[in-house]
């Protein structure tokens, strides 16, 4: 309890607001990539072939399955999960909420011209909330949290195990749509895309970024 008490502390209210831009900018990116119509990011196509399958709105399956993801880490890490990466839920109602505000009015992308705009646009705006929800040092992203506890079970580098985890995503993504609808759902040319290149614009902005943020020093 302690613990989480400092943590807290040392979250001050400028760093708050940077967390929740970063988690604003992180929705965004994701509800944009739904409209691309090419395949959205890895971690979250599980979830949108649920969606689809059970009529439930995308926003609110990804919280579900952020959920999830929550609890695989509990069962993963057993006594070295830490209470306060329960904190999560924050980060999944966040996050989940802002995928379903900006999925309500950002416009269906038609051309091809305008899919590939679109999609650029929405790993830039991903890698960017990354950048800004990571660098206020507040709890993970699910999907990052799990990719962490994935590398302390195995012994893995962190980046081996973001690749696990993104090509177990794709693989069930992939094995739902054609088990129940026959063909592919929600993955596609923009799934494999966004899963190489949102890496590459995380490292290019990360320290500009956060210098304009001022978190470079911190």
């Amino acid at each position: 309890m302690e613990r989480t008490k400092e943590f807290l502390r040392a979250f001050t209210p400028r760093r708050r607001v940077i967390y929740l831009l970063g988690t604003l900018l992180l929705g965004c990116g994701i509800a944009m990539n739904t409209k691309t119509q090419l395949g959205i990011a890895p971690i979250l196509s599980v979830a949108w072939n649920l969606s689809e399958l059970f009529g439930i709105p995308f926003s609110l399956m990804s919280f579900f399955y952020y959920c999830f993801l929550i609890l695989l880490q509990w069962l993963l890490l057993g006594r070295a999960f830490e209470p306060i990466q329960a904190l999560q839920l924050v980060a999944s109602f966040l996050t989940s909420f802002f995928i379903g505000i900006f999925g309500r009015f950002l416009p269906q992308a038609v051309s091809p011209v305008g899919r590939g705009a679109m999609l650029l646009g929405a790993i830039v705006l991903t890698g960017c909330g990354i950048i800004l929800s990571v660098g206020a040092r507040f709890v993970p992203n699910p999907g990052d949290g799990m990719a962490s506890a994935i590398a302390r079970r195995t012994g893995k580098s962190l980046g081996l195990s973001k690749n696990i985890l993104d090509i177990s995503s794709f693989l069930l993504a992939a094995a739902l749509g054609f088990v129940f609808r026959g063909r592919l759902m929600g993955v596609g040319v923009g799934t494999v895309v966004t899963m190489l290149l949102t890496g590459r614009v995380v490292a290019l902005l990360q320290k500009p970024l956060l210098r304009l943020a001022g978190l470079s020093g911190e």
